[in-house]
């Protein structure tokens, strides 16, 4: 009886250990990651067990990204990361070793492509989530500001992680910028 009482506790400590292992996590690269902006293409899916959000496509995944290294589809590797000349985040090279931790870079899967056209990748933070009444009304006002302004994210790095910090449209927050009045 007593072992089974002691296995209960680790299971419940391990059950809570783990979320908070990843909340810890991720408020760490909120706090302390570098800050870059994306250029976005959102679009507004539903999913009935997640709720509404915005998906988020990026012009940074337009082009491939280079690499002296042959990957495959589903393969991990380093994306580097830099700022072009208008500030938005450019990957500049694909590797397969995890880079020093002088330079910016996030984990990513490795999409389709080659070493001599470069490859494309999978962006692992792709969503925005917003309240159920928000994401609709945020979509059609992205798609419609994305022709005339910036509309970008900006994600925050750290060791190879990244995480969505935040939509903007015009310079402000998308919410702030959805209660405005027209």
């Amino acid at each position: 009886m007593k072992n089974i009482k002691l296995l209960l506790l680790v299971l419940c400590v391990v059950q809570l250990a783990v979320p908070g292992y990843m909340i810890y996590e991720q408020n760490q690269i909120l706090s302390e990651g570098t800050v870059y902006r994306f250029e976005t293409q959102p679009i507004d899916p539903y999913d009935p067990f997640r709720g509404r959000y915005v998906t988020l496509t990026y012009n940074i995944n337009a082009e491939p990204i280079p690499s002296d290294e042959i990957l495959q589809r589903g393969e991990w590797a380093y994306a580097l990361l830099a700022e072009n000349d208008s500030g938005f985040a450019t990957f500049t090279k694909l590797v397969k070793e995890e880079p020093s931790s002088e330079r910016d870079y996030i984990k990513i899967k490795v999409g389709w492509g080659n070493i001599e056209h470069g490859y494309n990748v999978k962006i692992p933070f792709n969503r925005y989530y917003a309240p159920e009444d928000a994401a609709p009304i945020i979509e059609r006002t992205v798609r419609r500001r994305q022709q005339e302004e910036n509309v970008y994210a900006e994600i925050s790095v750290l060791d190879g992680k990244a995480t969505l910090k935040e939509l903007y449209v015009e310079g402000m927050t998308i919410m702030d910028y959805i209660r405005q009045p027209k």
